[in-house]
């Protein structure tokens, strides 16, 4: 199972970094290792690097277009697809300030929508991963 964080990167920060991915993640990895004492520093430089999402529109949107969909489920923030034919387990929670998505393969069905969104980068901390969602090949 991985999980990745999607940011929307704000204009200046994308711009610098769109070349050298690795300096980006590498502040976010920064950002999401901080200690606890240390949070408001952190909080700082994330609000300065990350645009809010259109959280609520996002999730309406999500929302009218898999409610049709046998495999979907959602309840408050939170979208799951459970396709057993693809053998695909995604979660994506819907936040303020960031996406969550956990999934069981490689490209979730959640990427696709999202792809019309500027800027957004995906960190998968854990295991080291980091790119841009428009430099994934559809």
């Amino acid at each position: 199972m991985r999980t990745f964080y999607i940011f929307k990167i704000k204009n200046e920060y994308a711009t610098l970094t769109k070349s050298k991915p690795y300096q980006l993640f590498r502040m976010l990895e920064y950002i999401y290792n901080l200690d606890k004492k240390e949070v408001s520093l952190g909080a700082d430089l994330f609000y300065k690097m990350v645009e809010n999402l259109n959280s609520k529109s996002l999730d309406i949107q999500l929302f009218k277009k898999y409610k049709e969909n046998y495999f979907y489920t959602k309840f408050k923030n939170i979208h799951q697809v459970n396709n057993l034919y693809k053998k695909e387990e995604s979660k994506l929670v819907v936040r303020k300030h960031y996406l969550l998505l956990e999934s069981s393969i490689i490209k979730p069905s959640f990427l696709e929508d999202l792809q019309n969104m500027p800027n957004l980068f995906l960190c998968d901390f854990e295991n080291k991963d980091y790119f841009w969602l428009e430099k994934l090949p559809v």
